[in-house]
């Protein structure tokens, strides 16, 4: 070998060395950073000369889209399980210490009820109606909340819409660099990094699948199949609604003018937080609202007033209304929003002592009145009347998914119930999957991150390397120097 070859040798070794010695320094600088992938620089030898040709990152596509997977599976369930809690919370539960729940209530008004026929003075009577205020009360308390939860839910989707479509400009903007930097050959890997980083967004809003193609371009299909990304950002619209009630159905979500969320579509999106709100806006809390809304209709057909005359008139509600009618809802079946609206009647709150005696529809006037003397305090046949009524059993509505046959009492604890196993079992899934999550995520950085430790290692073997390829530059510096020197 010549002096030249053997300088032009260790100064490639020097070069070589300095830019894989940068790369190092890249990775550890970027230990720290989220969906930074460790980065290696490639070595190849021409001509006996080595030189790096490329920087290309470590990659690991099955433990990437197991983090997509996990990801899109944990949000939709966080999201159903944060819902969940918030309307068991706030409407109660059955425990025993517990004076807010529509079971607790209940039984609250059969004992106001049962001390009112043991004890008939006038305060247990307005003890009596002030316990079935309660109860109303607190039914459309839950009503509200329950509303409430769906609202929010809405707002959430359109937050979520509004995520999804800049992350998906993000996206154009960021693959449109990665497909012209892979052309040119430039160094793309921090922009790969940047692109998978939004994916694990996306996929957090929306369940996903992708597919890269050539030159290292990818589209994105949400998990129902539908385009959300193809050279271009397809469009994701929703209309959020400014109130909710119990009639109010919620618009769907569309991408690129194809229906993802709509029960029953033909496209509809199975994960992501997305399918969590949906699910709550759409179906648990319509469930639990169709519950409350047969428990207020079991208390208006328990406590209905019925002909005392022998005649042909109709029954009429009586203790509890719908908003102040008369009109006593079809039996078994669900009347919508009637929670929200159930009442005490005007007239037992001005006169209590109706609830003993009859006549709360017909404000203490013949046919509806129970008492043949009214007035006499000794009469309780009515009040037990309705505290057996409580415990009798009556149909109810099989879509509200709380039981077809059962006393007033029993259905509230089976309601108290579905929504108790519901939010456990949400609970218990949420955990499974963000353990799922953690567990992917961890995978993904075990194969694809930065190892400091390693890092360090290199370094310390590069600067050997330097060192050697700098010592011999400098013997041959010294050759050519004593060469010249000799002539």
């Amino acid at each position: 070998m010549s002096l030249t070859s053997a300088l032009n040798t260790a100064s490639a070794g020097v070069s070589v060395a300095s830019s894989q010695t940068a790369v190092v320094a890249r990775n550890v600088a970027n230990q720290q950073t989220d969906g930074a992938s460790r980065k290696l620089a490639n070595v190849v030898t021409i001509n006996g000369l080595p030189s790096v040709v490329s920087i290309t990152r470590v990659t690991n596509a099955a433990a990437l889209k197991s983090l997509l997977t996990a990801n899109a599976d944990d949000a939709r369930d966080g999201a159903v399980s944060d819902a969940l809690t918030q309307l068991q919370s706030t409407v109660g539960a059955t425990t025993v210490d517990d004076t807010t729940s529509p079971t607790a209530l209940i039984a609250a008004l059969s004992d106001a009820l049962s001390t009112y026929a043991a004890s008939p003075e006038s305060q247990a009577s307005v003890d009596a109606v002030q316990a079935a205020s309660d109860l109303a009360g607190a039914l459309n308390s839950a009503a509200d909340t329950v509303q409430q939860v769906r609202a929010d839910a809405d707002a959430a989707i359109g937050d979520s819409v509004s995520t999804i479509n800049n992350l998906l400009t993000r996206f154009q903007a960021v693959n449109e660099t990665i497909v012209k930097g892979t052309v040119a050959g430039a160094d793309i890997t921090d922009a790969l990094d940047e692109r998978d980083s939004i994916l694990q967004s996306l996929s957090a809003e929306i369940g996903i699948s992708t597919v890269t193609r050539s030159n290292n371009d990818m589209a994105i299909y949400t998990d129902s199949g539908v385009t959300l990304f193809d050279k271009t950002a397809r469009s994701v619209t929703f209309e959020a609604k400014t109130t909710f009630t119990a009639s109010t159905q919620g618009n769907a979500v569309y991408v690129d003018g194809v229906p993802v969320t709509t029960s029953g579509a033909s496209y509809e999106i199975k994960s992501g937080r997305l399918a969590g709100l949906v699910e709550v806006r759409d179906d648990l809390a319509v469930t639990y609202q169709d519950q409350l809304d047969e428990i207020a209709r079991g208390l208006i057909t328990a406590f209905q007033e019925t002909d005392q005359s022998g005649g042909t008139g109709s029954p009429q509600a009586g203790l509890f209304t719908d908003a102040g009618s008369l009109v006593v809802p079809t039996s078994g079946t669900v009347s919508e929003g009637l929670a929200s609206r159930i009442s005490v009647a005007a007239s037992v709150v001005a006169t209590p002592t109706l609830l003993r005696d009859g006549g709360i529809s017909t404000n203490g006037a013949d046919p509806y009145v129970y008492n043949p003397n009214p007035g006499e305090t000794g009469y309780t046949d009515r009040l037990n009347e309705l505290v057996s009524g409580l415990k009798t059993a009556q149909a109810f509505d099989p879509v509200a998914g709380a039981g077809t046959s059962l006393s007033l009492a029993d259905y509230a604890a089976a309601s108290a119930s579905w929504l108790g196993v519901k939010s456990q079992a949400a609970s218990s899934t949420a955990a499974y999957s963000a353990t799922v999550k953690s567990t992917a995520a961890t995978a993904l950085s075990n194969a694809t991150g930065v190892n400091i430790d390693t890092e360090l290692s290199k370094m310390l073997a590069l600067e050997q390397s330097y060192g050697a390829a700098a010592k011999l530059v400098s013997a041959v510096d010294q050759m050519f120097s004593d060469l010249l020197n000799a002539i």
